[in-house]
């Protein structure tokens, strides 16, 4: 048995547990796929030590707006509370000890205590499932949700100039609540909002006015792209209508 399962212990009805924390500049949700190059020494220990063991590790948006403790905690970035279980999905190894690797969210949490007693972070963490189980309301709201989603995708797709596969979305509320999530293009601390949220009614409430605001300024975007596209540079630099 590894050391992170022998750490599993019941708080109440939560299980809480050690997990391995990789601070990133990103927000990970359930369900999504994320490949990563691993380079950094204490990152391949961290890896290479999940692999043997066949545990999982935590993805975590670094905070910008605490001290760092690179300085005296060896190179830690202090994340943000909530993040991703993600299990490796897919190993390459490199001859120079690098990995590439293929990793797929698992579950939230909530991080309850930092641990430094490795070169890389580490923490006592708590399950965060989204509260509130379905109802009549939810299932219609995702409904509308995945209407939205699509048309979203269909947007994004003509200001990108790049064909979205958006078919094949997922019926259960809560698995369309984080595909909504990770695929909306909005900064990292709006992410986070979204992956912090308790429950489901709250969180799919927030994607429907956040993929309404979105979608109409993708609508913009591609409005103002074609008026320019009617326009020619003349030869002084400068733009003319044709």
């Amino acid at each position: 048995m590894s050391e992170t399962s022998k750490k599993r212990r019941l708080n109440g009805e939560r299980i809480t547990y050690t997990l391995p924390l990789f601070p990133l500049r990103l927000v990970m949700f359930p369900g999504q796929m994320l490949p990563l190059h691993v380079f950094e020494p204490r990152y391949r220990l961290m890896v290479n030590h999940c692999i043997a063991e066949r545990e999982p590790f935590g993805i975590v948006l670094m905070r910008d707006d605490i001290p760092d403790w690179r300085g005296f905690r060896g190179q830690v970035d202090l994340p943000h509370t909530v993040g991703t279980s993600v299990y490796i999905h897919q190993v390459e190894r490199l001859g120079d000890g690098r990995l590439n690797i293929v990793t797929v969210g698992l579950n939230r949490f909530m991080i309850r205590e930092l641990l430094f007693d490795m070169p890389y972070l580490q923490a006592v963490v708590e399950e965060f499932p989204l509260q509130e189980a379905e109802s009549e309301e939810i299932v219609a709201n995702a409904a509308n949700l995945r209407r939205l989603l699509n048309d979203y995708v269909h947007r994004l797709s003509e200001v990108i100039d790049a064909e979205i596969d958006a078919d094949d979305m997922p019926d259960e509320p809560e698995e369309l609540a984080f595909l909504t999530a990770s695929t909306l293009q909005i900064p990292w601390d709006d992410k986070q909002s979204l992956l912090a949220t308790p429950d489901l009614s709250n969180l799919v409430d927030s994607e429907l006015e956040l993929l309404g605001r979105e979608t109409m300024l993708l609508g913009f975007m591609h409005s103002t792209e074609a008026r320019l596209d009617e326009q020619v540079f003349g030869v002084t630099g400068m733009l003319y209508p044709n």
